[in-house]
């Protein structure tokens, strides 16, 4: 920068001179002309002056800008450097996820078949009565004696209620993937064709109220958005949730299972309750019955007390009287020795003799 302000002042004063030089050889300049080149020439040097002491701060805030571009520059190189590691660390993940892509189609591709969608229902299934149900309340593939094999049963007050897994989805899927309307039509009543078959197939194997089931069945629904288009498709203007309810089939997806599940969790306690107040009520009864018999056994106790204190007091009574008659038999006897010996009588209340004391 400094090179170049010192280039243009040159190339200044050399015009400068050139066209004093000039004018010289074409006429003798007049004093009015000197002194304007003096004056241009003392501007010159203010000119020059200025743009040494612009020049100097130029190149000053130049180097100040250096400086920060240094500072930006290296913080530049430590962000790029933390970017291409994030990249790096971003590429290892979409690595990780597009193998996990890959397994989970393969896994979709091999639950297209029917059998492995029942066999991952009834797995959740399980585990969602195992979670909120004891152990003796709830059985997996209950069988019937005409044949059929229900997926799971709960245990309620002597009474089973069946559940099937086996929920159609194939046509639902097509409905979900269907390009335009006319296909997403036809494969929704092929859909709902699926679930009444269903319903009639749940109403007719498994509800048996003759070998213990209660007058319904329950058709779980594995997923909300399939329960959500279960209660929005109808078949003819009616609800395909009310032919379910007619058939005595009910519906239910996983969050109202829960909830189902809950209640009988409910009642399986009041149960309990109850049966714990039977036995209470049967030990109290016990209890009322050996209460009773202490009652008797402590009257009688008393009657014998009653008899004993009236035999002690009349043997009292008795001795009493023993000790006056025996008194005057020592009175008798001090009076025998000075007036001789006195006849003797047998003095007794009609029972055995207590004594003989002298007669009078």
């Amino acid at each position: 920068m400094n090179t170049i302000v010192t280039i243009l002042i040159a190339l200044l004063a050399g015009a400068a001179v050139t066209a004093i030089v000039l004018r010289r050889r074409t006429s003798a300049p007049p004093d009015p002309v000197w002194s304007e080149l003096a004056s241009m020439r003392a501007e010159m040097l203010g000119v020059a002056q200025r743009a040494s002491s612009d020049s100097s701060e130029v190149a000053r805030r130049l180097e100040g800008i250096d400086q920060r571009m240094s500072v930006t520059q290296t913080a530049s190189v430590e962000l790029a450097r933390d970017i291409f590691e994030r990249l790096g660390d971003v590429r290892r993940a979409t690595t990780s996820v597009a193998e996990q892509a890959k397994e989970f189609s393969s896994l979709q591709d091999l639950l297209r078949t029917p059998n492995a969608r029942g066999g991952l229902g009834e797995a959740l299934l399980e585990e969602l009565l195992r979670q909120l149900l004891p152990p003796h309340a709830f059985a997996m593939q209950h069988r019937f004696t005409s044949g059929s094999t229900v997926d799971a049963v709960v245990k309620v007050g002597g009474r089973i209620v069946c559940i099937d897994s086996k929920f159609p989805l194939a046509n639902f899927r097509r409905m979900c993937d269907a390009p335009n309307d006319l296909e997403r039509t036809d494969a929704e009543r092929a859909f709902v064709t699926d679930v009444q078959k269903h319903i009639r197939d749940i109403s007719s194997r498994y509800v048996v109220p003759d070998e213990g089931t209660f007058d319904f069945a329950v058709m779980y629904v594995p997923a909300e958005g399939v329960y959500g288009e279960l209660l929005r498709l109808t078949d003819r203007r009616r609800p395909l949730f009310e032919t379910a309810i007619e058939a005595r089939v009910v519906p239910m997806s996983p969050l109202t299972m829960c909830g189902y599940l809950q209640t009988i969790l409910f009642g399986l306690k009041c149960l309990s309750i109850e049966k714990s107040a039977e036995a209470i009520l049967d030990f109290c009864g016990r209890l009322q019955q050996d209460f009773e018999r202490f009652e008797t056994e402590y009257e009688v106790l008393g009657k014998h007390l009653g008899n004993a204190r009236a035999k002690y007091e009349e043997g009292a009574r008795r001795l009493d009287r023993f000790r006056d008659k025996l008194d005057q038999t020592v009175d008798l006897a001090d009076d025998g020795h000075k007036d001789g010996p006195p006849s003797l009588e047998i003095v007794g209340d009609g029972e055995e003799p207590h004594a003989a004391i002298p007669a009078r």
